[in-house]
């Protein structure tokens, strides 16, 4: 009679996981097509309203769902308390910026949490997500695209609305989100239809297009080089003539949509009119000029253009740079080389255990994958991981607890099967 008791209990605990797994997943599908959709005010305003404080209460009273002493979440927060906590007294900042700083820390510190919740849900409900991904994708790109002045577009730079609204930043997270929805849509352990194939080639076509008219250099050629990635990874998967028609039917979609909205021409000329945008001046000057303590940098809390880099080097080239435009010259600065090995810890976290999980090479490379696409999109953008909603949430965050979360998902798999004597293949 016990031993059915205990089933009953474990059977409810798993209901109970499953309902509070699908309501943060419902808020959090909302959130996401808001924030590729919606103005900052309504995307910021749901997320603290509603997803932070179910969060709170799943820390405090579920403890059973989130667990601090996993390791990418354990060295998350050890970095935002760090940051938090070494602004006040390596900085020297007004007072206002160190609180923020912290405050951002704090925010940080239950974003991650209620985005590793959120990846749970995913890794839960593959097949849903996957179209989540795409669709947000679709919409987003599809959005900026809405938007665009065409009869005087010729020299103008396109941007999306909510998140996107930011030429570099909007097309850093519409091929993120692009690339998540692929990965899930061909790793999912179940067949693929032809309407599936139809739609994803849909939603490559609009956000290649979408990235290409903001006429970000960095993310087209990040865009490039991953899809020349899944074009391999098709190729593993699907049969060469099937592999070969989608190719060639996207990128013919894509030409002709690039031609009859700008032209080639124009574009290329536009791309190289720009130059290194001063990205070399800029790096050479947090080069040249170190945060005043290797170790523990500038603190979080001061503003960059009080910065030696920005008063002594940048300004007498009349450039008015709000940030280094690169992440970890960005934590240098900020937090010293102990930021940077908080950072370089959450990246190798993620690509470690994707290559030690269970599942085949091809996963795991396409893994590895999503990793690199952090790594290029925030090599000529960007600053910090740590801060209040921003873009590095889902150009940064997303990705990285994304790979960490399916990695741990596929470890799990193996001990459950293991202890009911089953083999577990992904």
């Amino acid at each position: 009679m016990q031993g059915v008791v205990d089933m009953g209990q474990v059977s409810s605990d798993r209901e109970m996981t499953a309902v509070w797994f699908g309501r943060l997943g419902f808020l959090f599908g909302i959130w996401l097509f808001l924030s590729v959709s919606a103005p900052e005010v309504v995307f910021r305003t749901f997320f603290h309203a509603l997803i932070l404080p179910l969060t709170a209460y799943l820390a405090l009273q579920r403890r059973d769902l989130v667990d601090l002493k996993e390791p990418f979440i354990a060295v998350f927060v050890l970095f935002c308390t760090y940051m938090s906590v070494s602004t006040w007294f390596v900085g020297n900042g007004p007072v206002k910026d160190d609180w923020q700083a912290s405050r951002w820390g704090v925010e940080a510190a239950f974003g991650m949490l209620a985005f590793r919740l959120w990846m749970s849900s995913i890794v839960r409900y593959r097949k849903v997500w996957g179209y989540v991904f795409l669709c947000a994708a679709l919409l987003g790109s599809l959005a900026g695209l809405a938007t665009l002045p065409l009869p005087e577009f010729g020299g103008l730079r396109t941007s999306g609305l909510g998140m996107l609204e930011h030429p570099i930043q909007g097309a850093s997270i519409a091929i993120v989100l692009m690339a998540i929805g692929l990965f899930i849509l061909l790793h999912r352990n179940e067949p693929i239809q032809p309407a599936e194939v139809f739609f994803a080639v849909l939603v490559i076509v609009a956000t290649c297009v979408f990235v290409i008219m903001t006429k970000s250099r960095a993310p087209i050629l990040t865009m490039c080089a991953y899809l020349t990635f899944f074009v391999f990874v098709l190729g593993a998967r699907f049969r060469p003539h099937l592999t070969a028609f989608c190719v060639v039917f996207a990128g013919a979609l894509i030409v002709v949509s690039v031609q009859s909205l700008v032209g080639f021409e124009l574009l290329v000329e536009q791309l190289f009119k720009r130059g290194d945008a001063h990205r070399f001046d800029i790096w050479e000057a947090y080069a040249s000029y170190p945060p005043e303590s290797l170790w523990f940098g500038n603190g979080a809390g001061m503003d960059f253009k009080l910065m030696d880099a920005s008063r002594q080097f940048l300004e007498p080239l009349g450039l008015d740079i709000s940030h280094p435009h690169n992440i970890w010259l960005g934590v240098w600065a900020e937090t010293g080389f102990i930021g940077v090995a908080f950072q370089l810890a959450l990246l190798g976290l993620p690509a470690l255990w994707a290559i030690k999980a269970p599942i085949s090479p091809l996963v795991k490379m396409h893994l590895l994958a999503l990793l690199a696409l952090f790594v290029m999109l925030t090599f000529t953008d960007e600053y910090t991981l740590l801060i209040s909603m921003h873009p590095i949430w889902l150009i940064g965050w997303l990705p990285l607890v994304f790979v960490w979360s399916w990695a741990c998902s596929a470890h799990a798999g193996v001990k459950k099967h293991n202890r009911a004597g089953e083999a577990y293949v992904q």
